[in-house]
């Protein structure tokens, strides 16, 4: 039976993505000691606890910092808010560790919503953290690909066949619909339309800039009035916060799952934790946790001043109140519980990540699901939140980056394949639509990607079709500014790249100070730091770009990282320069559209014309540049 074993197959995929996963954070564990470790960003020692506060629901809240010790960057750099990391305590506490997800980071100092409950007081000696993998993920992919394997004679058993392959999609008469959004363009309409129309399923392909969020929102909109339950989930956070984003200003009951520290700050009013604790019946798990707070108090108190008097307590009597602890936690639980069901029952729309659905909050009866950014989400992935509904909208773009995948075997297997590749092969055009009008990139900047990726189908909105950045309050016109492409070519200035062993990445100094001071160059004409990014390939050249350049609102990194979103103005620096013209995974051209189409008005590539230019494509571009006049030498910054 073929369906059954598609499924056997992509279980064996993950086992084996899973183990590589594995092997990848023990070897690092193993290969780097604690001051490598830290050197990467992936733990920080030294820490001291300077806070433990009680937080949204009933989470212990650590508080822990660490004063400056005139390093390069902060010993935070790599963490995030929402990241799994654990935190070890000195000897001597109760317990020695604990897992968590980092709620809010900042230069010296971060807050931990431990997953359990915490320490019994502020510990004396110094604290560890972490960054962590987590199982969840794969559990819930392994569950998915059962329920879809072994599902029979239902609405799950009718989009398995359809999507392999084994029978058609059919569609509906759909009524004209009156558009909540009057702004959409005709391919967005059109995209619209489709989706309503499908009975089972519909593919929008968003090239970058089209507004495919803003389509979906219409989407969910249009399902709603027709009294549907629609599920919303894409495989970042990110991604899920901009449906949110969008949503909350429509007046639909809309709730947004996951850790409150993975949703943005602006729109945490959305989360099932904030949204809980809004609850009138929460008062009641508030006195709850109080009592067990006191519980703990009177603990650390009889114990923290005098050891003595700790000593003394009898056994009994402490493990008495041990247990006591743990009951008042596990009722305030059960009853926080108890109004979170209630307020995902009662919801319009449930949004959350791929990953992030647990099977005691979200049961499978919704009538639709929208998955955006479709094309970096694995198969097996993307079959988590497909399990939950009757019919399926899937938003994304081929020709971006694709899921990151550990395992070379499972890549080359099959897993490196999404669902969204295998459907856009599988259902007919009737199913599909492309959006063409982009609302982002001057024409010039969106010329060449349009060619390469898209057919030459993109149209620039006439809102941006024209504008730079000289036309930003308070710009100048320079040679830059008033260019929205300029290409700099480092073609024999020496800036040769170098393999960095830590990082086990390149980088390239030459050009990273080069990209510093074009960024300068940017600034002194009127540019705000916030409006500017830094790209790379390379997570070793964002690190050393990171270590020459600090300014508050700037962002630097990897282009893999910057995917979905967008600035005013993007330096791209490609770092590869070596006389056998090896690019690596520059010839990703994925990775090419990527990084090219994140530029509003001023797009600057820097980038060695020798090297880069044996690829054809790499070659299109500096033609490209060459053709609008664009193309400089490194030389002109050499004077700096």
């Amino acid at each position: 039976m073929a369906g059954k074993e598609h499924f056997e197959r992509l279980q064996a995929l993950i086992d084996l993505e899973r183990e590589a996963e594995k092997a990848e954070n023990l070897r690092e564990l193993r290969k780097f000691p604690v001051s490598q470790r830290e050197a990467l960003g992936k733990t920080v020692t030294g820490l001291t606890m300077n806070a433990i506060e009680g937080g949204m629901g009933g989470m212990t809240m650590v508080v822990l910092s660490r004063k400056p010790k005139g390093e390069e960057l902060s010993p935070f750099h790599a963490m995030n808010a929402g990241d799994n990391v654990l935190l070890s305590l000195p000897p001597g506490c109760e317990p020695r560790s604990a897992e968590g997800t980092l709620y809010k980071v900042e230069e010296y100092g971060v807050t931990v919503a431990l997953n359990g409950p915490g320490p019994d007081a502020e510990p004396r000696g110094s604290c560890q953290i972490d960054l962590l993998g987590s199982d969840a993920t794969y559990q819930r992919m392994r569950k998915a690909l059962v329920t879809a394997s072994e599902s029979r004679r239902s609405r799950l058993s009718t989009l398995r066949e359809i999507f392999l392959g084994e029978t058609s999609p059919t569609r509906a008469r759909a009524p004209k619909p009156v558009f909540f959004n009057d702004r959409l363009n005709e391919y967005q309409r059109d995209a619209v339309k489709s989706a309503l129309a499908a009975d089972d399923v519909a593919l929008v392909h968003g090239p970058p800039g089209t507004g495919k969020t803003t389509v979906l929102v219409e989407i969910v909109r249009q399902s709603v009035s027709r009294g549907e339950r629609v599920l919303a989930t894409a495989p970042s956070n990110i991604a899920v916060d901009n449906i949110l984003e969008k949503l909350l200003d429509t007046g639909l009951r809309v709730v947004r799952l996951g850790h409150p520290a993975r949703t943005l700050e602006s729109l945490r009013h959305g989360n099932l934790a904030l949204q809980t604790e809004a609850d009138p019946v929460y008062e009641q798990v508030r006195e709850i946790d109080a009592a067990r707070e006191r519980l703990i108090h009177r603990v650390s108190r009889t114990g923290g001043r005098d050891r003595g008097i700790r000593a003394q307590m009898g056994y009994d009597e402490k493990h008495s109140r041990e247990r006591e602890v743990g009951r008042l936690w596990r009722e305030a639980r059960d009853l926080e519980f108890e109004i979170q069901r209630r307020i995902i029952a009662s919801a319009h729309v449930v949004l959350a990540t791929h990953a992030g659905m647990s099977k005691r909050h979200v049961k499978g009866d919704f009538d639709l699901v929208v998955l955006d950014e479709a094309s970096q989400a694995t198969e097996p992935l993307s079959w988590v939140p497909l399990t939950l509904a009757k019919k399926a909208v899937f938003a994304g773009d081929a020709n971006q980056l694709p899921p990151t995948i550990y395992s070379k075997e499972a890549a080359e297997g099959g897993l490196a394949v999404t669902l969204f590749d295998r459907l856009k092969d599988l259902l007919p055009a009737n199913a599909q639509t492309l959006l063409r009008v982009q609302y982002r990139m001057h024409e010039s900047i969106m010329e060449f990607p349009s060619e390469q990726f898209y057919a030459g189908k993109l149209i620039a909105h006439e809102s941006v079709a024209h504008h730079t950045a000289d036309e930003l309050p308070g710009v100048a016109a320079t040679p830059l500014t008033s260019k929205p492409v300029t290409y700099v070519d480092t073609a024999g200035a020496g800036f040769d790249e170098a393999w960095n062993d830590l990082l086990e990445s390149r980088e390239n100094k030459g050009e990273a100070e080069l990209a510093v001071k074009i960024l300068y160059e940017l600034l002194a004409a009127g540019l705000k730091p916030r409006d500017v990014a830094i790209l790379t390939p390379y997570v070793a050249q964002a690190k050393l770009l990171k270590t020459l350049v600090r300014e508050p609102g700037l962002e630097i990194g990897s282009v893999d990282g910057f995917q979905g979103r967008e600035k005013e103005a993007v330096i791209v620096s490609l770092v590869r320069s070596n006389e056998g013209g090896q690019i690596g995974f520059l010839g990703d051209m994925r990775r090419l559209n990527v990084a090219i189409t994140r530029a509003r008005r001023c797009l600057i590539v820097i980038g060695d014309g020798v090297t880069i230019g044996r690829h054809p494509v790499y070659a299109q571009f500096v033609a490209h540049a060459d053709a609008l006049d664009a193309h400089r030498s490194s030389y002109e910054w050499h004077h700096g």
